[in-house]
């Protein structure tokens, strides 16, 4: 009898699987290639690790710490690397060196100068890109499920760096490990697989970041933390999202009164707190100029920025994907208003934008990518197709105008080079090493190639400049610590104070320059 039972029970799960088959063949192919991707998406996607490494190490080649492309260095990745060179040699940054990054950037730029002159530098970034690379590619395949979408966009993040940030050594490239990180760590929340504990670690991150780039840390957590706050509202768990809060701001405190209180300790706390907030000092201070906002402008479209806004926030999202798209339009446009009231130092003043760019191409891709074993015949063009030919390839021409600008520069400046060359080797030759100088410069490059520090913390009157205090301390500071050498730019216009200083204070020097004024200390 029992085994009549289990014959009649063995047809009826017999039938039930035909039956089972036969619906899913009439199942339209899409939904099933729906249903295949969903439940690969829960499955852990191994990290392309190979093209990982490829791309960050031709991004941290073509660094200016790398002395083949030194010489094509803008004045602000001068400062840098003579922020890591002082600090070697026994200088305190913010109280001997103007900066406007956070203290773990100087100590990275301190680590970067140790050995083997800068080239420590660019395997440091080497580490940060590949990094960030990872937590990248964790995010959008998280936020997505879509492992091949991933992967074909990191080469597409690493052109933008590369282009954008050209030489590197930029504090916006080194935060970028601790962006992508929060990031990731937000998708995962959202697909619930990390819980509100979570939310120190996540403010722990968040202090990190900020002790290496201020500016653009405190533009996304903001930006964060107002998304999050609506996203708790529109879910109707706003006590939950107090607690992640509070969460929050403990990992921010675990971590940043201890770093920080070694400025205390140095008595340079509060002069950093008015060095690395100088960008949101300055705002409104001076426009950019109609060229710079026409370059800035050129390249947000060319670069498909504006493309990406818009594609992206018209693209349907699933309800998790909803916070990341709002994240990503805000952070443009507010970057992009940031940028216009910023005193105009360079298209690096784009770099922080390229997290927000990353969200958002990645939702309007995933909108007609597919992929798996079920996906239908017809290709699905690629990433690299999508985005050159929907921006009509003016990509190819920002960022072939991007590499070149520099090289063409450098070409053009030729003649001021080599002036400065003939300085410096004067200046090397007639002084001694624990003699200061000042170079009134459009670059602080003179100071490590003469091998003296500065006089004063402002390293170049071209950068941080435009407030009435930078004028007044740069003034006072050159008037009391009175450099044994002041070097001139024609080109770069002097303060009235720094001209009764010269003329009361200074002997001109001979020298055959048409480009550049020498002063020594009468």
């Amino acid at each position: 009898m029992f085994d009549e039972f289990d014959n009649q029970e063995a047809e009826v799960q017999l039938e039930a699987k035909i039956e089972e088959k036969k619906e899913q063949e009439i199942q339209p192919e899409d939904e099933k290639a729906g249903l295949q991707l969903q439940e690969e998406s829960l499955k852990p996607a191994s990290i392309p690790f190979g093209h990982l490494l490829l791309w960050s190490f031709i991004a941290s080649f073509f660094s200016v710490a790398n002395p083949l492309f030194t010489s094509l260095a803008t004045n602000l990745q001068t400062q840098n690397l003579y922020a890591g060179w002082a600090m070697t040699q026994g200088q305190v940054a913010y109280g001997q060196f103007y900066g406007t990054s956070g203290m773990l950037y100087y100590v990275i730029a301190w680590l970067g100068n140790l050995f083997m002159g800068s080239l420590l530098f660019a395997v440091l970034q080497f580490l940060a890109l590949f990094i960030a690379g990872i937590f990248l590619f964790q995010f959008i395949y998280q936020m997505t499920g879509k492992k091949v979408l991933a992967q074909q966009l990191l080469p597409l993040f690493y052109l933008l760096v590369i282009t954008l940030g050209f030489g590197g050594l930029y504090a916006s490239i080194f935060v970028l490990p601790f962006i992508m990180w929060s990031l990731n760590f937000l998708a995962r929340y959202v697909n619930d697989r990390v819980g509100d504990n979570g939310f120190i670690l996540l403010g722990a991150i968040g202090a990190l970041a900020f002790m290496v780039d201020p500016f653009t840390s405190i533009v996304f957590y903001g930006l964060v933390f107002l998304v999050w706050t609506i996203f708790h509202i529109a879910r109707k768990r706003l006590a939950r999202g107090f607690y992640q809060f509070l969460a929050s701001l403990l990992g921010f405190s675990l971590v940043f009164y201890p770093l920080g209180y070694y400025t205390v300790w140095k008595g340079t706390f509060g002069v950093a707190i008015s060095q690395v907030t100088y960008s949101f000092e300055s705002l409104g201070l001076q426009v950019s100029d109609l060229p710079t906002l026409l370059i800035m402008g050129g390249l947000f479209v060319c670069l498909g920025f504006l493309t990406a806004l818009v594609m992206g926030m018209v693209s349907l999202v699933e309800k998790n994907a909803k916070p990341f798209r709002y994240l990503g339009g805000l952070g443009i446009l507010t970057l992009l208003l940031v940028n216009i009231f910023l005193p105009s130092q360079g298209n690096f003043q784009l770099l922080p934008m390229i997290p927000f760019v990353m969200i958002l191409l990645a939702i309007w891709f995933n909108k007609n990518f597919s992929e798996g074993r079920h996906t239908r015949k017809r290709r699905t063009p690629s990433i690299w197709k999508n985005y050159f030919v929907g921006n009509l390839f003016l990509p190819v021409l920002a960022m072939a105008f991007l590499v070149a600008s520099p090289v063409v520069q450098r070409y053009l400046l030729a003649g001021e080079e080599a002036e400065r060359a003939v300085v410096s080797k004067y200046i090397r030759e007639e002084s001694a090493k624990d003699d200061k100088i000042y170079a009134w410069d459009s670059t602080a490059s003179l100071y490590q190639s003469t091998g003296r520090l500065s006089a004063a913390t402002i390293l170049s009157p071209k950068l941080y400049l435009d407030t009435e205090e930078n004028k007044i301390l740069l003034g006072n500071q050159l008037d009391a610590n009175l450099p044994r050498y002041i070097v001139v730019n024609k080109k770069v216009p002097l303060l009235e104070k720094v001209k009764k200083i010269i003329s009361s204070n200074y002997k001109k020097i001979g020298l055959d320059t048409s480009q550049f004024k020498l002063y020594e200390l009468k």
